[in-house]
């Protein structure tokens, strides 16, 4: 179920609940409330929410050979968040900050954990597992910039970032220690470029910091960066040609311990879409 609230374009709020029914985990009821003011002289919007999450185990959580575990149980979450929106420059800049925090009960994470996950067939000890008592909070960045429109092969340039920094902590048994494979800093960029209206480049930069690759704060994943490009061109409209290199320069990086990642990859094709009467 699910109302809105709209007073006056300034005032405007959610509340929605939710109930689920799993065979083998029970019932479940979450529920979430929004709220924004928007103060259209000055183009600032202030947001705020609170909500309950649950969340099962999936099946290859649950039985996948070698990293299943069948004694997950389902996770559980309430959390909170603030911010605020200001625009400039008649909307062609955006700019967005906020604070949020989570926790969590049961959170469910791969890792590797000798005790809850032992020697699988490939001797490694990797495995979902549950986080008895966790927490996340942190806050959140981003701005999006028109650089350029409608001008002699600009159609448009944009740029927008995102940064993200994130502080956890494994509350289980008094330990507080970081939580597995959660960086606490993490940013993201896109640069969009349009020429023509039929033709479309972007290229996105993503970094990710340091973290840990189990439970006990041991086994540290290096950091990275990684650029990759893309382009699309509409030939009409239903044929579109694109093109796109993920990994451009080439990088070594690990998403997960051991796991290495491809080299440079380049892929290109024709996408068509056709109306099917019925």
């Amino acid at each position: 179920a699910d109302a809105q609230l709209n007073l006056w374009d300034r005032v405007f709020g959610t509340a929605g609940i939710r109930q689920d029914q799993y065979n083998v985990f029970g019932s479940a009821t979450t529920y979430r409330v929004t709220a924004g003011y928007l103060h259209h002289e000055t183009g600032t919007k202030l947001r705020g929410s609170y909500g309950t999450g649950f969340r099962a185990p999936t099946i290859n959580q649950l039985f996948f050979p070698g990293f299943g575990n069948p004694n997950l149980q389902p996770e559980k979450s309430q959390g909170f968040d603030v911010g605020i929106d200001q625009t400039l420059a008649n909307e062609r800049i955006i700019l967005s900050v906020g604070y949020f925090w989570t926790r969590y009960r049961n959170l469910i994470l791969s890792a590797q954990d000798p005790i809850a996950c032992g020697i699988g067939p490939f001797g490694a000890n990797f495995c979902a597992v549950n986080v008895g008592l966790s927490r996340a909070r942190g806050i959140e960045a981003s701005v999006k910039i028109q650089l350029l429109k409608d001008l002699p092969w600009i159609k448009s340039l944009d740029i927008q970032g995102q940064y993200t920094y994130t502080l956890t902590n494994d509350l289980t048994n008094d330990q507080d220690t970081r939580l597995p494979k959660w960086p606490l800093n993490q940013w993201s960029t896109v640069i969009s470029y349009q020429p023509i209206k039929a033709l479309r480049a972007n290229l996105e930069g993503r970094f990710v910091g340091e973290r840990y690759n189990n439970v006990g704060n041991v086994g540290l994943i290096g950091s990275f960066y990684v650029w990759n490009l893309a382009a699309t061109y509409d030939v009409n409209q239903r044929v579109q040609l694109y093109a796109r290199a993920d990994n451009l320069f080439n990088r070594k990086y690990e998403e997960i311990l051991y796991f290495g990642t491809p080299v440079r990859s380049v892929f290109g094709g024709l996408r068509m879409n056709f109306d099917v009467p019925l």
